[in-house]
């Protein structure tokens, strides 16, 4: 198992992406709570397992069923989880 950390900017686009959803829909806003929470767990234990997205060894691990993704760096020592996207935007330009 590794330790994992989410950057501010990640911690940031969490809670505003919850904060939106809540307006909307407090299960989905909830639910996103909960599988950023079981996504950070399971990469503690299988950091490799999500889809590369750059030649640097950049991953992005889809949260459950939701339109949301973490963009995380395995070889950062912890593990850094440095955006959470909607993966409708533009997430690329983050990178």
């Amino acid at each position: 198992m590794i330790n994992v950390q989410w950057s501010q900017a990640a911690t940031e686009d969490l809670w505003n992406n919850a904060d939106g959803l809540f307006l909307v829909d407090f299960d989905l806003a909830d639910a996103l709570l909960s599988e950023a929470e079981r996504a950070s767990d399971f990469l503690a234990l299988t950091p490799r397992a999500g889809s590369l997205v750059d030649a640097h060894g950049l991953r992005k691990w889809r949260l459950g069923q939701l339109p949301f993704a973490l963009l995380y760096d395995v070889n950062a020592d912890p593990l850094l989880v440095l955006r959470v996207v909607h993966l409708r935007s533009d997430w690329h330009t983050l990178l």
